[in-house]
């Protein structure tokens, strides 16, 4: 058996070595094949029709992405040139789940543009996608941290073209150790109603909870050395079978240092869990 498989093996690298024009014009085009060019098309953010999300869009991009050029477009020029290989598109989505009755959150995903693309945004070649907002009646702290949002999503473009295997991974947080290191800034919004006040106060002298979202904000608009602040994303009126996502996103350097999901149920309600706090306090030991 061992033989056997060890041939199979050796006959598969042969295929894969074997250059394309034996087999006529027949290619294997692997997802990071796919994406390599990223860094080479321009990147066509697409605004949106809301005045603030749209400011907030430019200056955002401008402040934080740097792997590739930029410009941006209405909805319109959208649909003209998403059909054209020369594009990837920055777009913001709606996020619904089976048992959501409307979209529950909004969403920042880039998508390839290409052949196929002309019917629906979910044919389109997907790169990466980040949770922004709840869809209706958003807390606004989108604006704030969405510089974070566009180099975290940058960083994981970058991600996955460094190799075949990670060409095939999901957006998640590579830095979680270092929260042991990290002060964090938690907005008192930010907890599921199910986390005790007991292990609330159960946290580190470094854990600081806050009670106005706005004091979380301004670690983050100042860049506080060595802060990490929490953001939560999740329906506005969730119901059974919303998701909501959980991040810790650094002050200063705009890193993910955690990022978690989980599905809302009676039992496990929108923001972070006694779960993840337990994990968090596991990290910081």
């Amino acid at each position: 058996m061992k033989k056997t498989l060890m041939t199979l093996i050796l006959a598969l690298i042969a295929v894969t070595s074997v250059p394309t024009d034996v087999f006529g014009q027949a290619q294997i085009y692997t997802r990071k094949e796919k994406l390599k060019d990223i860094t080479a098309k321009t990147l066509k953010v697409v605004m949106t029709g809301e005045d603030a999300l749209d400011e907030s869009l430019k200056q955002s991009v401008s402040m934080a992405w740097t792997m590739s050029p930029y410009e941006f477009c209405s909805k319109d020029d959208f649909q003209k040139t998403k059909g054209s290989d020369k594009f990837y598109f920055l777009i913001v989505v709606k996020g619904q789940q089976r048992k959501e009755s409307e979209p529950g959150i909004d969403l920042l995903t880039i998508v390839k543009g290409g052949a196929g693309a002309d019917k629906t945004i979910d044919d389109m070649l997907e790169v990466v996608t980040f949770p922004l907002r709840a869809a209706v009646d958003p807390s606004g702290r989108e604006f704030t941290l969405l510089p974070a949002f566009i180099s975290i999503m940058e960083d994981h473009c970058k991600h996955l073209i460094d190799s075949e295997v990670k060409a095939y991974s999901s957006l998640g947080a590579k830095e979680s150790k270092k929260l042991r290191m990290k002060q964090v800034y938690f907005s008192a919004e930010d907890f599921a109603p199910q986390v005790e006040e007991r292990l609330i106060e159960s946290l580190d002298d470094d854990i600081f909870v806050k009670e106005d979202e706005e004091d979380v904000d301004d670690v983050f608009s100042q860049g506080v050395f060595n802060a990490v602040v929490s953001y939560v994303v999740a329906p506005s009126e969730p119901v059974s079978g919303s998701v909501c996502y959980k991040m810790l996103i650094g002050a200063d350097d705009h890193q993910l240092y955690w990022f978690k999901k989980h599905t809302i149920s009676p039992r496990q309600g929108a923001g972070f869990l006694e779960s993840d706090l337990r994990s968090i306090k596991l990290l910081r030991r």
